[in-house]
């Protein structure tokens, strides 16, 4: 007897002792390898979305607001005189006057135009690479984000955007999912250690290059989208074209609330209804 037990009470007394030290050693593993482990990992994605999104804001936002800017531009005077076959096939060697008339500034408005549109797109890509491996939930702004560039992809690939009854007769053409990616793709370079989207003058550069590359290939799938748009009517491209700019616009907003000019809110203004 030792303080009123017996021998075996004391036996079963430090079996459960040990028992209790074993599992409340266990549950402590468990809580530091699997709960905080896993809330760590939580907060170092969040970190690192937060940083991609700070790293990409500003060249998004300076590529948004160029290719809002000219979209309005094109909506203001639908069709245009200058996004035509015509255009895209003369070879003017300097401006002659200060004109949309002038065959060499007709042809730099198609050209930046393309460009604009593809620049934008290898901005979404190159911050979508970055973030492959990444979950947006993680992190407020990633999320919004990525949800204001999938409005903006819908507005140049969904076929059944157009609810016409006689939607059959329209006029229409698409930049599909994986082709956006991939015109993205065609003007993302190295610069350095990192990478960069290639500028208008290197753009130029290789549209007119002798020998193939990426970004001859992919850029006429631009040009079918945005070539001999029409007035009858019915050229659904004229709505996709409103609805890329009130997207484009709102994702502006996302990125910072101050950037948008009166002059895009007021064009937006009067076809938000039309893209509900």
């Amino acid at each position: 007897m030792i303080l009123g037990l017996d021998v075996k009470a004391w036996f079963g007394l430090t079996v459960l002792g040990a028992v209790v030290s074993t599992m409340g050693s266990l549950f402590g593993v468990v809580l530091k390898d699997y709960f905080f482990s896993r809330s760590f990992e939580r907060w170092k994605q969040r970190q690192t979305l937060e940083q991609l999104y700070q790293k990409f804001r500003d060249p998004l936002l300076l590529a948004a607001r160029e290719l809002a800017s000219r979209t309005a531009e094109i909506l203001d005077h639908f069709p245009t005189v200058y996004l035509n076959e015509a255009v895209r096939a003369s070879r003017p060697e300097r401006q002659v006057e200060n004109s949309i008339d002038d065959p060499y500034f007709r042809r730099y408005k198609l050209m930046s135009t393309t460009y604009r549109l593809s620049a934008f797109m290898a901005w979404v890509e190159l911050y979508r690479q970055e973030v492959t491996f990444l979950h947006a939930g993680n992190n407020a702004h990633a999320a919004k984000l990525e949800r204001a560039v999938a409005l903006i992809r819908s507005d140049l690939a969904d076929g059944q955007l157009n609810n016409a009854v006689d939607w059959a007769d329209w006029k229409d053409t698409l930049i599909f999912r994986e082709e956006i990616r991939a015109i993205g793709e065609s003007l993302i370079e190295p610069r350095g250690a990192s990478r960069a989207v290639m500028g208008y003058g290197r753009y130029c550069e290789q549209m007119e290059a002798s020998a193939p590359n990426a970004v001859q290939r992919w850029s006429p799938v631009v040009l079918n989208f945005l070539l001999e748009l029409e007035t009858n009517g019915k050229d659904f491209r004229q709505t996709r074209l409103k609805r890329l700019l009130v997207h484009v616009v709102e994702l502006m907003r996302l990125l910072d609330s101050d950037s948008i000019e009166p002059y895009l809110e007021k064009a937006c203004i009067g076809i938000r209804s039309e893209v509900k």
